[in-house]
């Protein structure tokens, strides 16, 4: 933990407009500096720097802080990265013998800033080798990929040498061990010994947000034997579920547009971004996850287009990419490649029809849900859902309920029922009632149903987030029953058996044993799942509880009012425009909230 009195210091001794002048061109203005906002596109300035104050303000879309958030928010670093690089701008030593920092601890950063040196030498030898004698078979594949040299150099791509021992004495020449370049993921340990990992292939250095190398993918340039590509495997640094390829250079065009095209591969990325199009990331040999979106999120994406492949599996990756975008508050819309032709990929249609024909493309992309609802139609109904029986409907309902019941409560998930209702021509409460798993009323005269003992999975209703996050800590420190009281926890569940079972536990500590017995029958089985681990091994330390609770409440509310914002924006644009002063109020009156939250959460976050 950094003392308080440590941050109030580099606060005071850093020149705010230098620092924030290295990323936005300033002139003064007064006793001002001002430029073109980097968090919004705009041509006349509007973001205002304050060297007395030592903070920030956009008057074009709001952003306000100090150094500390503008870098965070810029770079996508976390508040002590920031706090400790401009520690050591400023020559400011932060005393490391804290309360947490126990041995384990430094052993760790050590590991990690060891590990991190050994990515960036690889890297950088790597690359120096493409552009020597060497190189020339990398180079001549390259070209023939339509692939630039300045494209090449600004993605740091590289090609590795044939040998089974080449990068150990390399690196150990600029003082790397070989712990570090084995905790790195460089070399394969074997029953012989350890080799190098990566042999005579082009090497993409994968870097985190702020453009630190932590991986590396790489691609055989011919018919050798094994994967056509390889990646590093789970590292110190490098976890496949949480980065994404191309971000540290496609951040800034994500936060102009308040949006992100989601490709496959890294030719895919590279390609894109040649032809202009600079918003353009990749996941890494996985599906999209949270922790994907999370970092979007921080880049002020408001939209993924997801751009796969013309193919079976590229068809496929929306319906995956729908588990993690349709319960967000970031929208998704899918733009399908032409496959009259064979496999198109993206970097192909990008070097035949240039940023012009990639824009026109997405341009045309449809909706995530609409997508999901054509795909379900074409395959269980293939001569039009109309004229299908009834068989074929249910078929097509059951494939998209699970995804129906991941979207928000509320218009949401209503609008969404009524375009499958449409579509498929079925009445909207039996659709209803069929996503739900709820029984139909059954005709006057008829013999009533069997009423089930118990409800089955259909009938869950809480799944897994920072509203369970919070009630699982609470269940493992119910000494906070006051804390959570005052945050009102209890209003971030649905009224009935929920909301009463976390009032209960606000008043008095109820057994873990009891508890998921009366949790069970409204969750989901992963939310009861964290709740037991929340309040158990996963519990956090007695000292942190508290914050950690605070947050996941935190957490939870902005869920609530990004789902409020965008029911209140689907309304004003059915409405038409202008719309009605109540509709403007409320719009207000959600935006300071959800700054407020914002800012509160930033404050929780600090150590």
């Amino acid at each position: 933990m950094i003392p308080d009195s440590i941050i109030e210091e580099i606060r005071n001794r850093t020149d705010v407009v230098a620092v924030i002048g290295r990323h936005v061109e300033l002139q003064r203005s007064g006793r001002t500096w001002k430029g073109c906002c980097p968090f919004h596109g705009e041509r006349t300035p509007s973001f205002h720097v304050y060297p007395e104050d030592k903070h920030f303000k956009c008057y074009g879309c709001g952003e306000y802080g100090d150094v500390f958030k503008f870098l965070q928010k810029l770079e996508g670093k976390e508040f002590p990265e920031v706090v400790r690089s401009l520690a050591a701008e400023a020559g400011i030593e932060i005393p490391e013998e804290t309360v947490e920092d126990t041995v384990e601890a430094r052993r760790k950063r050590k590991e990690r800033a060891e590990a991190l040196a050994a990515c960036d030498a690889a890297a950088r030898y790597w690359q120096a080798r493409l552009w020597s004698p060497h190189g020339e078979a990398g180079r001549a594949y390259l070209a023939s990929r339509g692939i630039s040299e300045e494209e090449s150099r600004r993605f740091r791509l590289g090609i590795s040498a044939d040998g089974w021992n080449d990068l150990p004495p390399r690196l150990e020449q600029k003082e790397i061990s070989l712990g570090s370049i084995d905790n790195a993921g460089l070399r394969v340990q074997s029953d012989r010994g350890g080799y190098d990992r990566f042999r005579g292939r082009l090497m993409f250095p994968i870097a985190a947000i702020d453009g630190v190398t932590i991986g590396f993918g790489a691609r055989a340039m011919g018919e050798e034997k094994g994967a056509k590509y390889i990646n590093t495997p789970e590292t110190v640094l490098y976890k496949k579920s949480r980065v994404l390829y191309g971000l540290d250079l496609a951040r800034e065009s994500i936060r102009k547009t308040r949006s992100a095209v989601l490709v496959e591969g890294y030719f895919d990325v590279i390609g894109l971004h040649q032809a202009g199009v600079k918003n353009a990331v990749a996941v890494c040999g996985t599906a999209l996850t949270p922790e994907h979106l999370e970092l979007l999120e921080r880049c002020d994406c408001r939209e993924v287009v997801i751009l796969f492949d013309g193919d079976q599996a590229g068809l496929a990756a929306p319906a995956k990419a729908a588990q993690v975008l349709l319960p967000s508050a970031v929208s998704g819309k899918v733009a399908v490649l032409p496959s009259g032709a064979g496999k198109v990929d993206p970097d192909d249609f990008a070097r035949a029809h240039g940023k012009e024909g990639v824009d026109a493309l997405l341009a045309a992309a449809i909706p995530l849900t609409d997508f999901l609802i054509v795909r379900a139609v074409e395959r269980h109904c293939p001569g039009g859902a109309p004229d299908a029986p009834v068989e074929a409907k249910l078929a097509a309902v059951r494939e998209l309920a699970p995804l129906v019941r991941l979207a928000p409560e509320g218009l949401a998930r209503t609008t969404f029922e009524e375009r499958i209702a449409r579509r498929i021509e079925l009445d909207l409460q039996a659709l209803r009632e069929e996503i739900q798993g709820r029984p139909r009323a059954q005709p006057p005269g008829a013999p009533p149903r069997p009423r089930p003992a118990a409800p089955g999975p259909r009938a869950s209703v809480l799944l897994p987030g920072p509203a369970v996050d919070a009630l699982g800590i609470l269940a493992g420190h119910p000494g906070l029953g006051p804390v959570a009281a005052e945050e009102d926890l209890a209003r971030l569940f649905p009224e009935g058996p929920l909301a009463e079972l976390v009032r209960a536990l606000c008043r008095d500590p109820i057994p873990l044993d009891e508890l998921l017995v009366r949790l069970g029958p409204a969750a989901d089985a992963r939310a009861v799942e964290r709740v037991r681990a929340l309040a158990g091994p996963a519990t956090p330390r007695a000292d942190l509880a508290e914050r950690e609770l605070r947050r996941a409440v935190v957490e939870a509310k902005l869920e609530a009012v990004r789902r409020e914002q965008s029911r209140l924006l689907a309304e004003v644009a059915r409405g038409g425009s202008p719309p009605a002063e109540d509709l403007t109020r409320d719009q207000l009156v959600l935006q300071r909230r959800r700054q407020d939250l914002e800012k509160r959460r930033e404050e929780l976050r600090r150590p």
